[in-house]
């Protein structure tokens, strides 16, 4: 081999091997593995919240119907007056039954007579047994006769039963009401509510109402008044569902949860839509971690919640127990210590990010430096 040639040669293998070097060297620089962020693992706070919508309604809302038929005779109320508890809202013709009160009276007092008399016969042995049973029958038919005849008659005037506003009025003098059957609901007269109290009956998701708890505090906003919100808290958690609706891609099953306002105002009305968030839990110096960095995967052979850690330049798949959760953080109970390093996106990564796998980690954007 010349001289020249072998210079080359010698030259070539140089160039390669620096090459080599330089190729290693900005490998080890970038990690050689999958770019991803990562959070170090702090003390922080938790504040959990439920939130769904309803309607407002009175505390003390009665819905008043008739219980006997008949055409309104007086109507001393107007939808928006405020009455007093026992005072008379409506009255019904009664003539009809005023007569069939003076005609009950009559037969009892006649059969009450008639009896007192068999009564002394039958104290001398000059009636017998049958007679006497008989009188007796007579009479206490008649009693219960002049009773049922009193208690029509006093129905045809109805009392509030509590004290409030007439928030709703269905009737005008002169129209004839209707009570309720089997397969008639029959006609509701007003409504009577006392907005001094309001509540909000709010539709919770099943996932959600497990967190809640009787006592728990809230907050309303209703969308009539947008730059307001009143304070409450839970005063009633329904057991059955109010709502089972099945779509076409999932079944969605809601319970009715009462939450009772602090205080009120003017404005507010029965009927307007509101939003409420319910603060679940609040927690001070706990261990949390952004709830994008947390999935469940399987590990040996069990589907649990889990973290990748980064150590020493690959992700790591740990096993945590979580508790309460925030909009954007999550409280970790076991399985991670403070100062861990875990992997929070991004996504596409993240989700294909295996056990052992080299990774390149830089703080994620919005970490918050030691």
């Amino acid at each position: 081999m010349k001289k020249r040639t072998r210079t080359v040669l010698i030259v070539a293998a140089v160039v390669v091997v620096v090459v080599l070097i330089v190729v290693a060297n900005l490998k080890s620089k970038s990690g050689g593995g999958t770019e991803v962020e990562t959070r170090k693992v702090k003390y922080g706070s938790i504040l959990s919240k439920v939130s769904a919508t309803g309607a407002l309604r009175a505390k003390a809302q009665v819905n008043l119907q008739a219980q006997v038929m008949g055409v309104v005779d007086k109507l001393p109320v107007k939808e928006g007056n405020w009455v007093n508890a026992g005072d008379i809202l409506l009255q019904l013709d009664r003539k009809s039954y005023e007569a069939n009160l003076v005609l009950a009276r009559a037969r009892f007092v006649q059969a009450q007579l008639s009896h007192a008399r068999v009564e002394s016969l039958y104290a001398q042995k000059l009636v017998s047994a049958e007679q006497f049973e008989a009188s007796k029958a007579a009479y206490d038919m008649a009693k219960a006769q002049a009773d049922e005849a009193q208690d029509q008659y006093d129905k045809t005037v109805i009392r509030a039963p509590i004290s409030g506003t007439v928030a709703q009025l269905n009737i005008e003098e002169g129209e004839a009401v209707m009570i309720g059957t089997m397969n008639y609901s029959g006609t509701v007269l007003m409504v009577l509510a006392d907005m001094s109290r309001m509540q909000a009956l709010i539709d919770v998701d099943e996932a959600d109402v497990v967190s809640v708890a009787l006592g728990q505090p809230a907050e309303i906003f209703v969308d009539a008044l947008p730059d307001t919100s009143f304070a409450g808290h839970v005063t009633n958690i329904a057991y059955m569902p109010t709502a089972n609706v099945l779509s076409a891609t999932q079944q969605t099953t809601t319970f009715e949860v009462e939450v009772t306002l602090d205080s009120t105002a003017p404005s507010l009305r029965p009927g307007m839509n509101v939003r409420a968030e319910i603060t679940t839990a609040e927690l001070d110096s706990v261990l949390v971690i952004p709830v994008q960095a947390s999935g469940r995967r399987e590990v040996k052979g069990k589907e649990t919640e889990t973290v990748f850690l980064v150590n020493d330049g690959k992700a790591v798949l740990t096993s945590i127990r979580t508790g309460k959760t925030s909009e954007t953080e999550m409280e970790v109970v076991d399985g991670l210590k403070p100062g861990d390093e875990v992997v929070t996106g991004p996504y596409k990564a993240l989700s294909k990010l295996t056990d052992g796998q080299r990774v390149a980690a830089k703080p994620a954007k919005d970490s918050i430096p030691d």
